[in-house]
């Protein structure tokens, strides 16, 4: 664990400490509120506090009425994944999202303890601030295995995202976060993605949505991807990308290391693998 990680928990701890005897934030009238041990799919965190997954959980067993198996929708929360399971229902376009911390929240901290996310559209989403989540395995599922978005001071440490349909790993809007010890390999676009334009290798559409800066991804394996390995998209800024391999797998059908940026613009690119490919003729990445 980082010692920023570390810090993420001291200051969940404490403020849980202070603030779950003293506030109670109900959850809508039509939502399933979270119990502190967590057996079946379909509720919402709706206070500070420690929570636990007690058993393995799947969509059949209900979903939250934003289509969720759990929402985070509270600050100060701690959520112990348990090594359990969290299915969702698969099949060729997967829909709803496994685990989804909202925008409003600031240090809630996930350790899901290498427990599978899979078969959702997003296995886990993130959209807060201050949010840590360490050791997911976010496979098989179809947008993406993990999503930030619109997000800031997110620490994702050691996730894996394999065989998702699209990226393993989305970077949308976000700001000021860290990726490190990932691993994203044979997913269905991209390993890890950061931007969203239409202009860029993947050409998406995201209306409304603004470019990401200063987001950090640190050391990972991004073998087998069908497009690209690790891709900056056109505006990402002021971003680090630094000891990506491919681990002796096998390369990514188009470029195992991409920036759509001019001379990489703002980003920097350093001791990644020596035998990644890239677009950059110029020499930026490295």
């Amino acid at each position: 664990m980082t010692n920023r990680a570390k810090l993420f928990l001291q200051g969940v701890l404490l403020a849980t400490v202070v603030i779950v005897g003293a506030l109670t934030i109900p959850a809508p009238a039509s939502a399933q509120t979270c119990t502190p041990t967590i057996n079946a799919c379909g509720c919402t965190i709706s206070a500070p506090g420690s929570y636990k997954l007690g058993l393995n959980i799947d969509s059949s067993q209900g979903l939250t009425a934003n289509g969720a198996c759990i929402e985070i929708a509270s600050s100060f929360v701690i959520l112990d994944g348990g090594k359990k399971t969290i299915t969702g229902p698969g099949g060729t376009t997967p829909t709803g999202i496994g685990v989804w911390v909202h925008h409003k929240n600031r240090l809630d901290f996930i350790e899901f303890r290498g427990s599978v996310v899979s078969g959702w559209d997003v296995g886990l989403l993130i959209e807060g601030r201050e949010i840590f989540a360490d050791d997911i395995s976010a496979n098989t599922n179809g947008t993406a295995g993990v999503e930030l978005r619109n997000a800031q001071d997110v620490e994702l440490t050691s996730p894996t995202a394999t065989g998702n349909l699209d990226y393993g790993i989305w970077v949308k809007h976000t700001f000021s976060s860290n990726i490190t010890h990932s691993t994203t390999t044979t997913n269905g676009n991209a390993g890890i993605y950061v931007g969203c334009s239409d202009i860029g290798p993947i050409s998406g559409v995201c209306p409304g949505v603004g470019p990401s800066s200063g987001n950090y991804i640190f050391t990972g394996s991004i073998a087998g991807n069908t497009n690209y390995g690790v891709a900056l998209d056109i505006g990402v800024k002021s971003s680090i990308v630094t000891n990506q391999t491919l681990g002796g797998g096998t390369h990514n059908s188009k470029d195992d290391l991409f920036d759509a940026n001019s001379s990489c613009g703002s980003n920097k690119w350093f001791a990644n693998d020596s035998t990644a490919t890239n677009n950059q003729v110029g020499g930026c990445i490295k």
